[in-house]
């Protein structure tokens, strides 16, 4: 018989491919690779990989060797597989393998990513720790040499009365009964003092309370000179004459902010204004999707800074100016507040000073109160949840004070606003209404309801703290907070404006701007649907179509205000959702 040199093609079970140069079969009856069973073996502890059950172990003792020559003149040239007997299937298994790498590649990058952030944050909060660390030893060595001069002060007194005590010891017997039964009469009083120092989250501490009294007591009166002030016909035309010429193209620009590499988008805006010597520096604080609150120094064109740490979108900014240092306030969509400590010289980095978790929801708007300091901030977060929760901040801690919630059940907050007084916070809900809060009684003052039922997106109350704006996707609502009804509303047109997002008075309480996505417009106070500016962006950016979150975004008022002396100048800064630069609007 003629030997035959045709050579068995074996398919190995694990891959698929064909020919095997080292075929062998398992005791289960599937042909392998040798080398690639091993390797799946090690990887797998042992475990027959064909065993469903994956209890069946399998060593390198159990596998049977194919001789796949059937020939005594040597082995034939293995055939091609199927798959590769023709131009498009090579072409095929090139982009599979392609794609294959491209997105291994892709997970990589990202894997990198966030093992950088995670990095970036555990050394932020490490450095932050070893700071507080520092701080407290050396507080923990100054009360002990302070310990130590009372205690030996002490005893020289001690040795030195001495002999006065003895002689007058009977006399100080008698006293002693005396004062043991005035003493008796105390305890009651004493105990009653321990528990008033119980943790009441119904009501505000009697100390923090006196603060925010005494802070209302000096606004208020300044809240009256704005709103005994009165215009002159030629000084309201220059007033309006400056507010038109913002809408000159030239003198919009553009400025982006935040991670390029992120969803474009500004949540949140705020403006920090300091005077040093008649001369203000306006600082820019936003929130967007990238996780960080920007501070942008807009006189000098500068960012200040970078605030990072949070786990979600920024939706919520707010701050305060001190001597040194700029309190910033975020609140995010994780459910965090947190506060930093911004340095106004720039020779020191942003700390972190404190960090808290609401009871429940996320913060739709959070807010530095009047009466904080450098060393003691009060924060304010309206949750999505229908609660109102105080913050107290101080020595790199954040302890909450006190919790407000709606008596209503399912009352769901959706903005909120606090009154230039800082007695008084407003709250939107979802469902169209405006609770007001007395926080001096820490009970609602009123309710007002309107927007047909449609979630208010915004608030904001002029600084005379007469009328309070709203807005929502149906109409605009002006509200007269004296007589606590509606003065009037309105609905802008969705062609010229689109939805607004954002409202804010200018310092007078003379003018109100509102941004959408399509332009800004600023109306006259008390005389609402008369426009005198409309401010137009040269491009919008963005995907036409694309879901934007109602209520982001925002409008402030910059420069040395109207009515200021001559040279002096106003500006605007508008950012919404979907767009990545912010806007200023009058600045050259």
């Amino acid at each position: 018989m003629a030997q035959s040199n045709a050579t068995q093609t074996f398919t190995c079970a694990l891959t698929g491919l064909s020919p095997l140069t080292d075929p062998v079969v398992t005791p289960s009856g599937y042909v392998c690779s040798r080398k690639l069973l091993l390797t799946k073996l090690s990887e797998n502890g042992g475990v027959d990989p064909f065993d469903s059950a994956g209890t069946r172990r399998l060593d390198e003792s159990a596998l049977v060797e194919l001789n796949n020559s059937a020939g005594s003149h040597g082995a034939a040239a293995p055939p091609r597989p199927p798959k590769a007997t023709s131009l498009p299937s090579l072409l095929g298994m090139l982009q599979n393998e392609f794609d294959a790498v491209l997105l291994e590649l892709y997970d990589t990058r990202k894997a990198l990513e966030e093992t950088r952030r995670e990095l970036s944050s555990a050394l932020y909060q490490n450095d932050a720790a070893v700071r507080v660390v520092a701080r407290v030893v050396q507080e923990r060595d100054v009360a002990r040499g302070r310990l130590e001069e009372f205690l030996s002060g002490d005893a020289a007194a001690v040795a030195a009365a001495a002999p006065a005590a003895a002689a007058a010891e009977p006399q100080k017997r008698g006293r002693e009964e005396e004062g043991a039964v005035e003493e008796a009469a105390d305890v009651p009083s004493k105990k009653a003092k321990k528990d008033d120092e119980v943790d009441d989250l119904t009501t505000i501490p009697s100390d923090d309370l006196a603060a925010m009294n005494k802070t209302w007591k000096v606004l208020s009166k300044s809240r009256k000179s704005i709103a005994k002030l009165k215009r002159s016909e030629e000084e309201s035309a220059k007033n309006e004459a400056l507010l038109a010429e913002l809408s000159d193209g030239k003198k919009e620009k553009k400025v982006n902010l935040g991670k390029s590499s992120a969803k474009a988008g500004v949540l949140c805006m705020t403006l920090l204004k300091k005077n040093v010597g008649g001369s203000d520096t306006d600082y820019i604080v936003t929130g967007g999707h990238d996780k960080t609150a920007i501070v942008y120094n807009a006189t000098s064109g500068q960012i200040a800074a970078t605030l990072s740490g949070a786990g979600g979108d920024v939706t919520s900014v707010h701050g305060m100016i001190f001597e040194e240092s700029m309190l910033v306030v975020t609140g995010s969509v994780d459910g965090f507040v947190r506060v930093y400590s911004v340095p106004l010289s720039g020779d020191d980095e942003s700390l972190l000073v404190g960090s808290a978790e609401l009871g429940k929801g996320t913060p739709v708007n959070v807010v530095v109160h009047p009466s904080s300091a450098s060393g003691e901030a009060r924060i304010l977060a309206a949750s999505s949840e229908g609660s109102i929760e105080l913050f107290k901040c101080d020595s790199g801690s954040m302890k909450l004070m006190t919790r407000l919630e709606s008596k209503e059940e399912g009352t769901k907050f959706s903005s909120g606003c606090m009154h230039p007084d800082g007695f008084i916070y407003i709250a939107g809900t979802s469902d169209g209404s405006l609770i007001i809060w007395d926080l001096k009684t820490q009970a609602v003052a009123g309710t007002l309801k309107g927007h047909d039922g449609n979630q208010i997106n915004c608030i904001t109350i002029s600084e005379n703290g007469y009328h309070v704006a709203t807005s929502a996707s149906d109409s605009m609502h002006i509200w007269d907070l004296r007589k606590l009804k509606l003065m009037t509303s309105f609905a802008p047109s969705a062609d010229d404006v689109g939805t607004v997002t954002s409202l804010a008075f200018d310092p007078t309480a003379t003018y109100l701007a509102y941004a959408g996505e399509k332009s800004t417009k600023i109306c006259v106070a008390k005389d609402w649907e008369r426009v005198v500016c409309t401010l137009t962006p040269s491009k919008v950016g963005g995907k036409k179509g694309k879901k934007k979150n109602e209520g982001s975004g925002g409008v402030v008022w910059g420069g040395q205000g109207l009515g200021a002396q001559e040279g002096g100048k106003v500006w605007l800064a508008t950012g919404c959702d979907g767009e990545r630069p912010v806007r200023f609007w009058g600045v050259e």
